[in-house]
């Protein structure tokens, strides 16, 4: 009679410690990036549809809020944006830090927390947030008192949109690139068993994912009216980006950005303008 396999020489599938904390903390920290932002729109946005109320823009102008009071309230909006927006990126390389924590449990050495690497990670994302509402309310009073025509600020908008599409053909943006989709060489090793070195891998991993999607927050900056609808796609399309191989991805974004960034300066200053512009 065949003898039915004991239940130890089963494997077990299921995630370990480690992996349930990893996923507890993104999923908590971006639902609760997610949350402040939908709680924003909905008290800012009474009178139109929430989904396209836009965010994260120098409230002062608007609402003659002071100085030091809009920029608290914008940078806690660019804070739970990027932690909205960004984190979810993260999974691949968090969940395979878990792995390697368990797998050096397992063997009895020494083990830092995910936590961890994700702090590094999402305070470099924080600082970034912070910088962008400086930044962010500093052109906002410029634009202000330059008092450009629209024509002119449409450009600019058109402009930062189709650099954002170039930095997608760039070799540092591959390079970058290459670092979110491959974190494995940075995270393994005996770094992983002490919090300041797990921290600073979390760190560095924060700068790369920086140089892979700065140019689309940066765009987000100088355009100044992201909603929830617009996040939400970017997010969707920077985690499938740093979730697949090759050029491809990067490239459709890329020309997108670009034909967005065309579409919104020609609508700007009109196509009969520009007609007259290339008649001489």
């Amino acid at each position: 009679m065949t003898s039915v396999p004991s239940s130890s020489s089963t494997p077990d599938l299921r995630p370990g410690r480690a992996t349930l904390t990893a996923a507890a903390a993104l999923v908590v920290l971006a639902l609760a990036g997610w949350a402040a932002l939908f709680a924003e729109a909905l008290r800012a946005g009474a009178a139109t549809d929430p989904f396209l109320q836009a965010l994260c823009r120098p409230l002062a102008l608007e609402r003659g809020l002071p100085v030091l009071g809009d920029l608290v309230v914008a940078a806690a909006l660019w804070c739970a944006m990027s932690l909205a927006m960004m984190l979810p990126t993260a999974v691949p390389m968090v969940l395979t830090y878990a792995g390697i924590v368990e797998r050096r449990a397992a063997e009895g050495l020494p083990t830092a927390s995910p936590v961890v690497l994700i702090a590094g990670y999402a305070g470099v994302w924080i600082a970034v947030s912070i910088l962008a509402a400086l930044v962010q309310a500093a052109g906002a009073a410029l634009l202000a008192r330059w008092a450009l025509p629209a024509p002119a600020l449409a450009v600019l908008a058109g402009t930062a949109i189709g650099a954002a599409g170039l930095w997608q053909f760039s070799e540092t943006k591959q390079a970058c690139l290459a670092a979110c989709r491959h974190p494995l060489p940075a995270l393994d090793g005996g770094a992983a068993g002490r919090v300041w070195p797990v921290l600073r891998l979390g760190v560095a991993q924060g700068v790369a994912c920086l140089g892979c999607c700065g140019a689309m927050m940066a765009m987000m900056v100088a355009v100044g009216a992201m909603n929830l609808l617009w996040m939400a796609l970017f997010a969707l399309a920077m985690t499938i980006e740093k979730m697949t191989a090759g050029r491809g991805v990067p490239a459709v974004l890329g020309v997108a950005l670009i034909v967005a960034g065309l579409a919104v300066a020609a609508g700007g200053v009109g196509i009969e303008a520009i007609l007259r512009f290339a008649r001489g």
